[in-house]
């Protein structure tokens, strides 16, 4: 009995630590997220790359993304909720498959809403012969029993752009854990997540009190020039000018929003400790040659 005992003791403690290691260690990955796909040689992560992006702007749009990533990659597709709204579940179903048919495993990007849920999971089942992953924001998390689970094999968890970004006295639009830790109130999700965290820095443009435009990949180099610093990351111009192709004029306000290796360290052990369950992997948001300075420092953020 002892000798039982002490055996189903020994495993259980095995056991334990392999779901340890697994926890403190998944896999880091990259979203590669423009039309024309360059990935380096040298690339020793997992890709996800956006294959299809489909809209609807007047009439339906399908972009397909330019790459030959010769090696194992995710395949990613986005749908715009307002495609959803607009065409059966039948008709996206005959366009992806035929996108679709030499992959073995797809994720989906989609921001249902209760009004298109129904026919968003249908497509979803669809593909039954596939793995299937879906991004799943913060309040899908949160009113799950509302929003629903879509019928796949995990979930990941989008933790980023979790403010109002027309909200003037929004502090940081990509990631602000403040923002997050109330979703998270006696957290329960059936469907087993991985995370996807942002590395990109993104500029608002705000005009007499107004958010009038936005542009990714800004540094705070940039506006070392013809902007001056009033507040935390809230710059004003001094003077009338073009900046990334932008008119920005005198008195606009550039609120940076970025991260940091601290910020997203910080989220890691959040979500290690809120979802009680391995994270198999990590992929960030997005690959970019903008982003190399913290690019460089991801080996370092378990």
């Amino acid at each position: 009995r002892y000798f039982l005992l002490s055996i189903l003791f020994i495993s259980w403690i095995y056991n334990l630590s392999l779901h340890k290691d697994r926890f403190k260690n998944p896999k880091i990955g990259f979203y590669f997220w423009t039309t024309k796909c360059k990935i380096p040689k040298n690339f020793s992560f997992k890709a996800y790359i956006k294959i299809l992006d489909i809209g609807y702007d007047s009439k339906l749009r399908i972009i397909k993304t330019k790459c030959d990533y010769k090696k194992d990659f995710t395949p990613v597709i986005y749908i715009d909720n307002k495609v959803l709204k607009r065409y059966s579940y039948k008709k996206l179903l005959n366009i992806i498959t035929k996108y679709t048919k030499n992959y073995k495993k797809l994720q989906f990007d989609c921001d249902w809403t209760l009004q298109t849920k129904d026919k968003y999971f249908k497509l979803l089942q669809g593909f039954k012969d596939k793995y299937l992953t879906a991004t799943i924001r913060l309040h899908q998390i949160k009113y799950f029993k509302k929003s629903g689970i879509p019928p796949v094999q995990r979930g990941i968890l989008m933790f980023y752009n979790m403010s109002d970004f027309l909200d003037i006295h929004t502090k940081n639009y990509i990631l602000d854990l403040n923002k997050a830790k109330p979703y998270f109130k006696d957290f329960k999700y059936p469907l087993p997540l991985d995370i996807a965290l942002p590395i990109y820095s993104q500029a608002t443009i705000i005009r007499l009190g107004k958010v009038v435009g936005l542009i990714e990949g800004v540094t705070k180099d940039e506006l070392k020039r013809d902007f001056i610093k009033i507040k935390n990351n809230f710059f004003k111009s001094t003077k009338n000018h073009y900046f990334h192709s932008r008119i920005i004029y005198k008195n606009d306000l550039i609120r940076l929003d970025m991260v940091s290796i601290k910020d997203l360290k910080k989220s890691i052990r959040f979500l290690k400790r809120k979802l009680k369950q391995p994270i198999n992997n990590i992929i960030f948001f997005r690959y970019s040659n903008k982003y190399k300075d913290i690019f460089d420092k991801i080996k370092i953020i378990n």
